[in-house]
This record gives C-alpha cells, sequence and structure tokens, in this order.
C-alpha cells in the first residue's frame, strides 16, 4: 500500500513538473513573440472609438439592492483614440455624461485607473504598479501552471494561471492568460490583486485575420477595499459623490465597476492626427446632456433602474451642494488662491514671517476670467510689523496669442529680497501654508523694479520668458561694493534676463482653457542668461550670468522615488553680493540645535548658516530618496526620506565686497541626512549633519534638527 502511495506521488509530482515545465515554455514563447503581437509594434497605426463607464455603488449583501448613498455616483465618456508609430498616441474626448455638473471636470478624463495593456513591463492598477505578468522578467517573478488546454474551435489556445512568487509588493498579482497556442497571442487575460483591495481587470480580445493581430474589444475592472488602509475618490477627498470609504458594516459592500468598449475598430488606416503635443484632447467647454438615443449605441446595454437612480440622485447632490465650485476652490487652494467673484485671493500674502520684517501682512490677489479672458489685473501692498514699512506691486498681463499662451506683461514692486537668491523665470508657482526658509532670513535689500516679461510656448514642451528690468537697489545691512575704485552701497541695474524650460517628457492635456502638463515627466531643464548693461537707465555695472538646473524623479516600482536636483550657476563681470549666488542655507544663527529649531526647506542646506557662504560660480547636487511609505493606518503612513546635498564653488576678487564677511565654497560642502515626514497632521522631523571640508569644531554646530510640514488637500 506504502509502494502505491509513493508511485502515486511521484506521479503527481511528475506531472506537476511537466506542467509548470510547460507553462515556462509557453510564457517565455509569449513574451518571446510579444514584437508580434502587440498592436502598438505590429500595426503602422489604429484608431477607434472607447467607450467607458464607471459606477460606484453601495449594495446590500443581503438582497443585492442599491443602498441610497451620497457617494453612489456614475459617469460616461467617449472618447476617439488614435495611435500612430513614434510613439504618437491622441485621446480626444468626444461627449461626457458627469450627473450634476455644468462643465467637464478635466481632471477625470486624466486619470487612468488600470494598464489598457497586458504586453508592458510594469502593470498598473489603481494607482499601484506591478511587475506585468508578460514583462520579461516575468518568470522570476510568477509561477506559471497550465490550467487547461482548449484545442477545439476556431482558436485553439492554453489557459494558464499565474500567481506570485515571494509576495513582494511589485509582485502581487494574479490571474489567468488565455494564450493562442499558434500565435502565441494574448486572447483574453483577468489580473487580480488582494493586498488592502479586491481589484480585478478583465482584458477581451478580438482577432482580425488580414492583420493576424488580436485587438482589444472590452475591459471590465472591479474594485472594492478590504480595509480602511486605502481609499479611491474621483473629484477629490472632501467631495462625497464618487468617493469609496471601507465600510465595516457586514450587511453592505461598496464598488467601483468600469466597463471599457471599442467600436469603429480601424487598423492601419486612420484619419490624421492633428493635435502633435496634446495627449489628451477634451474641448468641450459645457457637459452636454445628451439623450439615451446618443448614448445607447456605445453601451453594451441601456441603463438599469438602479443606474438611473444613481444618476438622478447624483444630479441632485451635486448641484444642491455646488460642487462644482468646492471643486474649484480646493484647486484654486492647491496654488495659493482664494476666488472672489472675478478676483483671486493670493494666499502667500496674508501672513509671513522673517528676521527683518517680523510679522508680514496684507493682501493680495490678481483678477481671473470672470473680469476678462484678454487681460489681467493684479498686485500686492504688505506691511511690516518689524521695520514698519510697506511693500507693494502692480501688475497687469495681456493674453496676445492664446493658442502659444504668449502673455505681455507690466510691474511695478517695491520690496525686500533676499541677498543671493537666483529664481528662474519659467519656474512653476508653488504654495505652501509654511515658507520654510522665509522665516529666519536676515540679509535683504530693498529694492524698486520696473519690469515687462514677454511670455511665450513654443509648444507645450519648451516655453521661453524675456524680461527687461531695472531696479534702483537700497542696503538694509551695511554692506560696500568697490567697483573701479568708486564706493557703491545703493546702485542701479538695468537687466535682460531670458530663461527656457524644457519638458520633454510630459504628459499633457488641451482643454479651451490651455494645454496643461497633468503628468510630470523628468527630467525638466531650465536654462537662463542674465545681462546687466551699464549706463543703460543709469545702471552702474555689467555683468552676465548663466544658470542651469536640472530636475529628475525617478519613480520606483516599490511606491519609492528618488529625486536629484543639479544646479550650475556663473557669474562673470562686476556682480554686487545681493545678486550673486548661494546655496540656499536653512540654519538660523543660533547657539544650541534646539534653539536652531526651525521648518526644514525641500531644497536648502540645512544645517549651513544663513550669510556664511557667497559665490559667484557654484554647482550643487542635492538627492533624496523617499522609502515605501509606512502603512500603519489609514490616518498614520509616516515616510523615511534619506537626504545628501553636496555643493562646490568659488569666489572672485573677494575683496571688493566690504563691510560683509563670509567664506567662499572651494573646497566643498557635504552634508547629509533623513526625514521622517507626515507623522502627525502634515508635520514631521528632519535630520542633518555637516561633514567634510566646512565640520565645524563643536560637534552640535553641525548638527540640523527640525519640523516637516506636508500637507495635501
Amino acid at each position: 500500500m506504502q509502494i502505491k502511495i509513493f508511485v502515486l506521488f511521484l506521479l503527481v509530482s511528475v506531472l506537476s513538473f511537466s506542467q509548470s515545465k510547460d507553462a515556462t515554455s509557453i510564457i517565455q514563447q509569449t513574451i518571446d513573440n510579444i514584437p508580434q503581437n502587440n498592436p502598438e509594434l505590429v500595426l503602422e497605426a489604429f484608431q477607434h472609438k472607447k467607450y467607458t463607464k464607471g459606477v460606484m455603488q453601495k449594495r446590500s449583501l443581503e438582497n443585492n439592492t442599491l443602498i441610497p448613498s451620497a457617494n453612489n455616483y456614475i459617469f460616461e465618456k467617449l472618447s476617439l483614440h488614435q495611435f500612430e508609430q513614434k510613439n504618437k498616441h491622441l485621446e480626444t474626448v468626444l461627449a461626457s455624461n458627469l450627473p450634476g455638473f455644468k462643465k467637464p471636470i478635466y481632471p477625470l478624463f486624466e486619470k487612468s485607473f488600470h494598464s489598457t495593456s497586458v504586453y508592458e513591463k510594469e502593470y498598473e492598477l489603481f494607482n499601484k504598479r506591478f511587475h506585468g505578468p508578460l514583462s520579461e522578467n516575468a518568470l522570476e517573478h510568477y509561477r506559471f501552471e497550465v490550467k487547461e488546454t482548449i484545442t477545439s474551435g476556431n482558436y485553439p489556445h492554453y489557459i494558464i494561471t499565474f500567481s506570485s512568487i515571494n509576495n513582494n509588493a511589485a509582485t502581487q498579482l494574479e490571474g489567468i492568460l488565455h494564450i493562442d497556442s499558434k500565435t502565441f497571442a494574448v486572447q483574453k487575460a483577468t489580473i487580480n490583486h488582494t493586498k488592502n483591495i479586491e481589484a480585478a481587470v478583465s482584458h477581451e480580445y478580438r482577432y482580425y485575420e488580414t492583420e493576424a493581430v488580436w485587438f482589444p474589444s472590452k475591459t471590465t475592472a472591479e474594485l472594492r477595499l478590504l480595509n480602511k488602509l486605502e481609499s479611491v475618490t474621483l473629484f477629490g477627498g472632501l467631495i462625497p459623490p464618487g468617493k469609496m470609504r471601507y465600510n465595516d458594516d457586514e450587511n453592505s459592500t461598496t464598488s467601483l465597476t468600469l466597463i471599457a468598449l471599442y467600436h469603429e475598430i480601424q487598423l492601419n488606416n486612420i484619419d490624421s492626427i492633428d493635435n502633435e503635443h496634446a495627449s489628451i484632447e477634451a474641448l468641450e467647454e459645457e457637459n452636454v446632456s445628451r439623450t439615451s438615443e446618443f448614448w445607447n449605441p456605445y453601451r453594451e446595454r441601456p441603463f438599469t433602474s438602479d443606474e438611473i437612480a444613481i444618476e438622478t440622485n447624483a444630479d441632485i447632490v451635486v448641484r444642491t451642494n455646488n460642487l462644482e465650485k468646492r471643486i474649484e476652490r480646493i484647486a484654486d487652494f492647491g496654488k495659493g488662491f482664494y476666488k472672489i467673484g472675478f478676483f483671486d485671493l493670493d494666499l502667500k500674502f496674508l501672513i509671513k514671517y522673517n528676521d527683518y520684517e517680523g510679522i508680514r501682512s496684507g493682501l493680495g490677489g490678481v483678477t481671473n476670467e470672470d473680469l476678462s479672458e484678454h487681460f489681467t489685473i493684479g498686485g500686492y501692498i504688505v506691511r511690516g510689523f518689524k521695520d514698519e514699512e510697506f511693500k507693494y506691486q502692480l501688475a497687469t498681463n495681456f493674453l496676445l496669442l492664446k493658442e502659444t499662451n504668449t502673455i505681455l506683461g507690466l510691474a511695478y514692486t517695491s520690496d525686500v529680497t533676499e541677498m543671493g537668491t537666483n529664481n528662474y523665470l519659467n519656474s512653476r508657482r508653488t504654495f505652501s501654508l509654511f515658507e520654510p526658509r522665509l522665516v529666519n532670513i536676515t540679509q535683504f535689500f530693498k529694492h524698486e523694479t520696473y519690469q515687462t516679461n514677454l511670455q511665450h510656448q513654443i509648444n507645450p514642451k519648451i516655453s521661453t520668458e524675456l524680461q527687461l528690468s531695472s531696479s534702483d537697489i537700497e542696503q538694509t545691512i551695511p554692506y560696500t561694493f568697490i567697483n573701479d575704485g568708486i564706493a557703491f552701497t545703493d546702485y542701479t541695474l538695468s537687466e535682460a534676463k531670458a530663461g527656457i524650460l524644457w519638458t520633454p517628457f510630459g504628459k499633457y492635456i488641451e482643454t479651451p482653457l490651455g494645454i496643461k502638463e497633468y503628468q510630470i515627466g523628468f527630467p525638466r531643464i531650465s536654462t537662463q542668461i542674465t545681462q546687466s548693461f551699464k549706463d543703460v537707465f543709469n545702471s552702474d555695472f555689467n555683468y552676465t550670468k548663466i544658470d542651469l538646473k536640472i530636475d529628475h524623479q525617478i519613480e520606483h516600482i516599490n511606491q519609492s522615488f528618488t529625486e536629484i536636483v543639479f544646479e550650475g550657476n556663473a557669474g562673470f563681470g562686476d556682480i554686487p553680493l545681493t545678486h550673486t549666488y548661494h546655496a540656499y542655507p536653512n540654519s538660523p544663527n543660533k547657539e544650541g540645535i534646539f534653539n536652531r529649531f526651525s521648518v526644514a526647506g525641500t531644497r536648502s542646506f540645512e544645517t549651513m548658516y544663513f550669510g556664511e557662504f557667497f559665490s559667484d560660480k557654484i554647482a550643487s547636487v542635492q538627492i533624496k530618496h523617499q522609502l515605501k511609505p509606512l502603512i500603519i493606518s489609514a490616518r498614520f503612513k509616516p515616510e523615511v526620506v534619506l537626504i545628501t546635498r553636496h555643493a562646490i564653488g568659488g569666489f572672485k576678487n573677494i575683496e571688493n565686497h566690504q563691510d560683509i564677511s563670509f567664506n567662499t565654497l572651494e573646497q566643498g560642502y557635504s552634508e547629509s541626512g533623513f526625514e521622517i515626514n507626515k507623522l502627525i497632521f502634515g508635520f514631521g522631523l528632519s535630520f542633518a549633519y555637516r561633514y567634510g571640508a566646512y565640520h565645524l569644531p563643536e560637534m552640535e554646530d553641525n548638527i540640523s534638527v527640525k519640523f516637516t510640514f506636508n500637507l495635501q488637500l
């Protein structure tokens, strides 16, 4: 009897090994044949209309009936997708049904809930990234087994299951692949994920004899939450419709179902792609209400009574709660604005603090499109309570050409600016409730500046700006600049500044509001040249400044990311200290670690003291590596970030800068440390240590301990 059991076990083991081996060879052949089977590699071009429907609903587990909820929502979208080789892919949104909204919610069009192809190296699923089941190294990540071999019918195929070998975060997928036994193309695929969320995506394909290719015909996805660690929102966390949170009610369940149907498929013969730069084009200004007669030809079936109820209730909830305006306000607040009629109040000017002005408070803002789409009028007025002086600006901008975002601006400013700062014309506006470095800055200069700017987009990936300015400079601290034997404390500068921002890998959406980068691409390269002209509008000095900055970010598949910022600056000629460079120091000039406790910056040297170093030529590199967030609870997800920063520089004719003392960076400055962010209410802690050539004798003078602040609405 024992011998029979052993023989049976041996046969089962051999059969299992044989199946595994067969599955391995089939999958390897499938991977090898991707260049012959992936439509985006095989076909010169294709186009199709894609109908998408999303339904978020709460249902009873007892009888599967719909439970009325403010979170229930339904939406539809019809798009024309066009693809050509050389990476041209354009989605044109032809129609949308967003109950309750008068205007399309364009960010919803930008969402990618899951990958559209199983052939890619990575598979994305509800903002998570995994090694694809048919990636080049799939056999290292997944276990494959032949479940069944279908020999009947027109398209015999293998049914192969797969699951994670090591169950690490990047391989937490399982599913079923239907592989054509002749071409080794995918006929159908089901992808499942069950970590914190329960997600299932089904990809269905149809065979086209002439082109000998399996092309997508239908995709279905369904999502449920398994715990409170994850959440899903269609319009943002503060908007009830389309918001899914875990519900531990044993009598109900909430799900999001997405269905995509492919219509009017044309292979190798398509209409011309008119838009060369945007990936998505959505030119409807209104969320036009279309009848069922329009939508039914694209729907798999007419709306059910439950779906009609969801649509009706969502329309009421959105309109009665004025959610369209709330979404707009949240978006504006993220940029630092609060809309009041035709005026956008700029929150950056409400209140600040620095060591020179003390509390700096006032009002600022700019008119919006409700006043005019062709021009804006803006400015600010603030007062420092320590220096007891008003600062102000008056500015206006004229839109000359909407297609290229060509804008002419005029401004007059009377304010203070930190010594050694270098701002790029094409830098993106950022807003934070705290401006970390501002609190402890002590070295400012006053200026009265007249300037004109001309912005122009050569294309969405290349933005240019030209600025002409004339400034009268006055010192707030003792400083004298000796130039050609003449001592200057106050002086006039006339500058021409030209900047270019190149973002070759961004993804763009074109709407009636213009072209916007909806997916930030890296690297981002900024270059700038500044020329000061002596004797032009009484300018005192000739000098040239050349600046280069490269921002790069690498998102790793394990949810960590690495950020690298390189910057090089060089100045030539008669440059006063106010217009040279520093490395963005952020350590207050105080004794004791905890007396220097303040807010850590995002790209500043935390152990470098204010005013300690200046350079007329400087190069710096900053590297941050954020580890995968530690998901402890729904509200407690701290992030650990490893940081290292380095700078090297020089200064020519340092003796010409008098009444002020500072060091130079010829020997190279280094600091490293780490942050633990989002510990409570967006606050965290930062630690940094100075080492190398500029290490200080007292150990505590090399150490920085600060808090961080990262808040997301």
